[in-house]
Parts: C-alpha cells; structure tokens; sequence
C-alpha cells in the first residue's frame, strides 16, 4: 500500500510546524520558570532576613511603587507569604506544561522519524 507522496510532505511539514511551535513554547516556559525560581528564591531570602533582624510588630518600609509604606512586620510576612503561594502555584503550572511539551516534542520526532523511515524502506 503506497501513500501519496505530497501528502506524505504536506504531513511532515505540518509535523514540522508543530517542533517549531512546541520548541519555542518550551523555551517560552523555561524562561517563565527561571523567572519564578529567582522570585521564590527572593521571597526566600527576604522572610529569612526579616525573621532573623526584626521582632513582632517592628515597623519596615515597603516598596509601593516608587513611595515606601511603614507597615508591621506580621503583615508584610503575610503578604509575602500570599506572594510565594502563588508563585508556588505558578511554577506548578509551568512544570506541568514544560513537561507537556517536551512529552510532544518528544512524540513529534519520533513520528517524524517513522514516517521518513518507513517512507525508504518503501
């Protein structure tokens, strides 16, 4: 059984097409992630440092735009904690979808090469 060879192109330049948009999707997501990890990785430091030098209800200075508010501790730790949950949630995501495209990625070569292999054994 023959199959049409401008189908058979049509078919690998589609499949083609796809590797391009899936490629430059994960490196959408990888930079998304790397992005996340440096805000976690912020969040992170600022509760440590803030945990270590200030006590209960000490008042701190916080960023607001290009003004500072003088806020309590407790409540600048609670907003920072709400900030690393959806950061948290945020990468999640974004590990599910990269793992996702890689998995197509993946499926979109190996089809890819069955078809160009299959194609010369004929």
């Amino acid at each position: 059984m023959s199959v049409n060879q401008e189908a058979l192109r049509k078919l690998l330049i589609e499949m083609d097409n796809q590797l391009s948009r899936s490629k430059a999707e994960l490196s959408m997501c990888n930079l998304q992630l790397s992005r996340v990890d440096t805000n976690l990785r912020l969040i992170q430091s600022t509760k440590s440092r803030l945990n270590t030098l200030c006590t209960d209800g000490e008042p701190v200075w916080q960023g607001v735009g290009k003004t500072f508010v003088k806020t309590d501790v407790n409540t600048y730790l609670k907003g920072i904690a709400t900030d690393e949950k959806e950061f948290s949630d945020s990468k999640s995501s974004l590990e599910k979808k990269k793992h996702y495209l890689e998995t197509t990625l993946e499926k979109t070569v190996d089809s890819m090469s069955q078809i160009v292999n299959g194609d010369r054994k004929a």
